[in-house]
């Protein structure tokens, strides 16, 4: 072989081993290329099951009522229908709806003696139709209505003498108790006809609802009885109560028709 020949030789060598030595490399960036993909596929995977479980834990919070205080609607305080305590004693005797107002309760008060005081009249778990217990009301911070004194045996001179405590009742408590009360005193004189009521709150979910009548100075009442007419209403720019509850309906919570009051 010539020296030219050997020289060609060597040059066809050369380049031989650059072609395998650039295909070698060549191979092994589409092999990085590849395992790189697969990393960031299953990083991607990965993060995207992260937060896919997150997702799925994550609870949604009870919404917020705009106001901070409960009150019942008209058609809600119709819906009162049980005596606390059951028993023989001062009783509500009947009840009117006031169109644009509220619902009148007549409540008999047998005598001015110890037990025939007081009485709660509600919607509750433990009697009647419960129709309201139940209702969810996270979120409420105090629970209102306003009242008013109608009359006392049908008379209304701001002269008697006779006076009544009453209260938004709802339960339970914070501290365990089946319900709680904030009284104001109702008289036939002008500043104390009508009231509000207002009672702090801190309940999930309903188990009583309604309010409270107590006689006062019971010495000023005649001990043969009396009869109050009190006047119940829903407080103006505060939230009802979310209603009807989940699994009822208007229909099936029925109650005795009742009379109207034809506005006059």
């Amino acid at each position: 072989m010539t020296v030219m020949e050997s020289n060609i030789e060597n040059l066809r060598l050369i380049t031989d081993n650059n072609q395998k030595d650039d295909l070698k490399r060549k191979d092994q960036l589409v092999r990085n290329i590849l395992i790189l993909v697969c990393v960031l596929a299953l990083l991607f995977c990965e993060s995207g099951c992260r937060n896919s479980s997150k997702q799925r834990s994550i609870v949604e919070p009870p919404e917020i009522p705009s106001s901070r205080t409960l009150t019942l609607s008209q058609q809600q305080l119709v819906y009162l229908d049980w005596h606390s305590p059951n028993r023989p004693g001062t009783k509500v005797t009947g009840k009117r709806i006031v169109p644009d107002s509220g619902v009148e309760f007549d409540i008999y008060f047998p005598s001015n003696a110890t037990g025939n005081r007081t009485v709660n009249y509600v919607s509750s778990g433990q009697g009647g139709r419960g129709t309201l217990i139940g209702a969810d009301i996270r979120g409420y911070e105090a629970f209102a209505l306003k009242f008013t004194l109608v009359s006392i045996d049908g008379q209304t001179a701001p002269e008697l003498k006779e006076k009544v405590a009453v209260g938004a009742l709802i339960g339970p408590t914070a501290t365990g108790r089946l319900s709680d009360y904030k009284p104001v005193t109702l008289s036939m004189v002008s500043p104390e006809k009508s009231l509000i009521a207002k009672t702090p709150m801190r309940v999930d979910k309903i188990r009583q609802i309604g309010f409270h009548v107590r006689m006062l100075n019971p010495h000023d009442w005649k001990p043969t009885g009396s009869m109050v007419t009190l006047r119940v209403e829903p407080v103006a720019d505060a939230g009802a109560v979310p209603w009807p509850i989940s699994g009822q309906s208007v229909q099936n919570s029925s109650v005795k028709p009742i009379a109207v009051i034809s506005k006059r």
